[in-house]
């Protein structure tokens, strides 16, 4: 599969509002991938995780606090 059929999975806690949908598009655009899957998932508390391919790009307050929880 290319990266032009690559799908981006985007997983939130709501679904966003149209102008982070566009910044969303936009960036996964800059990683040659073309389509966006949404997810809803409220255990990720806040923030986004988007996941291309093998690469996760995880912006999500779970997340953070898990780097937190492990740092200390």
């Amino acid at each position: 599969m290319s990266k032009s059929e690559q799908v981006a999975k985007v997983t939130v806690t709501i679904k966003p509002d149209d102008e982070t949908m566009k910044k969303i598009a936009d960036f996964v655009k800059r990683h040659n991938c073309y389509s966006v899957d949404y997810i809803i998932d409220e255990n990720i508390i806040g923030g986004i995780i988007i996941q291309i391919g093998d690469v996760i790009y995880d912006g999500s307050v779970r997340g953070r606090l898990e780097n937190i929880k492990q740092a200390l």
